[in-house]
């Protein structure tokens, strides 16, 4: 199964860091869709939005000018976690088996 992410839209807020440095457009939440692909092309997504913690100490703070993707994936999987992309994942695997099930109306 191959997973990948695909970010439709950033929450932005001007914030103050933790060392009290005002950090202008900090991303604070990501609106997401996981999409699941199985090796025979079926896909199944999941859709989600997620609020980041921009307080962080203003040298490590990344200008939205700067971000990029890699960035933001990296923030949202720290945010849900490995135990939660496990269970997002889960979800997306039974999505593609129920696509795989078959039905037909009887006849009769």
């Amino acid at each position: 199964m191959n997973y990948t992410w695909k970010i439709s839209k950033l929450g932005l807020t001007d914030q103050m860091s933790t060392d009290d440095v005002l950090l202008e457009n900090a991303i604070v939440n990501v609106k997401w869709k996981r999409i699941a692909t199985d090796t025979d092309g079926l896909k199944a997504s999941y859709l989600g939005s997620t609020d980041l913690n921009a307080a962080i100490l203003a040298a490590d703070f990344v200008a939205l000018n700067d971000v990029t993707a890699e960035n933001v994936t990296s923030w949202l999987e720290a945010a849900i976690t490995a135990n939660g992309i496990a269970k997002i994942d889960a979800k997306l695997a039974t999505k593609i088996e129920r696509k795989r099930l078959r039905s037909i109306s009887p006849s009769w």
